[in-house]
């Protein structure tokens, strides 16, 4: 029983590793040809798409384990199911439950693995794929790319720092706006609130400091018609994607304590957690399936791993957005599907003839 065991853990393992890392190349490839398009009119370099195809690996193989996960499951036990591995393995006094119990801690390992690539590897690579795709199209690199004490330069004469950075609304909160003339610090501008209206900055009931003058004055709405950060963020950059689970936490607290709406950071927050744990129940789902029918080959046992995964995929980014919309709150809408799917896979699991 136990070379059994060894043997069918030996092989989930090599089925999860060439499926987990084939998809992810493969996917990465189709990302970067979609990319191509947008970006030919740039003229990046061949260098410039080699390092942005390295840079997605690691987020798709985040996303791709739980699929790869399920797909090792049911080409291996389906297999054994197909050869009557798992009907001698009955009728020799085994018990299936116990013959699945490794892969079920193979699953929970996997489940670990899965976090630590958002947390060590995706989210620092997907903060250089941003600023490599900003730098082919801006020829500079990204200048701020914090959502805590942000820096960057408006132009030669102005330099702006802000404490926190809200992209729902593109504001800015307790701004610091620093005018030089000559080399020379000429003139400090403060304020509580600064947002992006008509094409504009404004800057909420700011504070004026004129250090020639030796002045200070208030101006309720200043504008800045030459203030040219129009977002910090381009649209299609996800901040949480780039931020690992405690700086996002961090993030989400100086959210609250500035009085924004957190609830897209609190739903990409939970999401983090609940994810990987899809690993999980796909394991689950994919024993009890292999155990009560008699599998196909391994093209049909690949299909049923896609399909079963797309749907996962599809009922989780709509709870998601469901999140993100504030229809469902925040900790509900990340773990109602993998919990749902949990639940339904463990009784499923649970019900496997012996």
């Amino acid at each position: 029983m136990k070379i059994l065991i060894r043997q069918y853990v030996k092989e989930t393992v090599s089925v999860i590793f060439i499926v987990s890392l084939g998809l992810s190349f493969l996917i990465a490839m189709f990302e970067v040809i979609d990319k191509l398009d947008k970006l030919v009119k740039f003229s990046p370099g061949f260098n410039d798409f080699a390092l942005y195809w390295v840079y997605v690996l690691p987020r798709y193989l985040k996303y791709l384990l739980p699929m790869a996960v399920l797909m090792a499951v049911l080409i291996v036990f389906g297999q054994a199911s197909k050869l009557g591995e798992l009907v001698a393995v009955k009728a020799s006094g085994g018990r299936l439950k116990r013959l699945f119990l490794p892969v079920i801690v193979l699953a929970l390992l996997v489940s670990f693995v899965d976090f630590a690539v958002d947390e060590l590897v995706a989210a620092k690579f997907n903060f250089y794929a941003n600023n490599l795709l900003f730098k082919i199209k801006n020829k500079k690199q990204r200048l701020i790319y914090k959502t805590e004490d942000v820096w960057f330069m408006e132009k030669k004469d102005m330099i702006i720092n802000a404490a926190l950075y809200q992209p729902e609304d593109k504001s800015l909160n307790d701004v610091s706006v620093f005018v030089t003339n000559g080399g020379k610090l000429v003139e400090i501008i403060k304020s509580k609130r600064c947002y992006f209206k008509d094409n504009v900055w404004v800057m909420n009931d700011a504070l004026k400091y004129d250090l020639r003058a030796m002045s200070a004055s208030k101006v309720k709405d200043l504008h800045f018609e030459n203030f040219k950060t129009t977002n910090i963020y381009d649209d299609s950059v996800m901040i949480s994607d780039e931020m690992h689970f405690l700086d996002l936490y961090r993030y989400n607290l100086r959210l609250k304590a500035a009085g924004y709406n957190n609830q897209r950071v609190l739903v990409d927050l939970n999401a983090k957690l609940s994810y990987p744990f899809t690993c999980m129940v796909m394991v689950l789902l994919g024993l009890a399936i292999s155990a009560r029918f008699k599998m196909g080959g391994n093209i049909i046992n690949v299909g049923l791993s896609i399909a079963i995964s797309l749907i996962y995929w599809i009922f989780f980014a709509m709870a998601i957005s469901l999140g993100y919309s504030g229809i469902l709150p925040a900790l509900l809408s990340a773990w109602l599907i993998p919990v749902s799917f949990g639940a339904v896979a463990a009784y499923f699991f649970n019900k496997i003839p012996e």
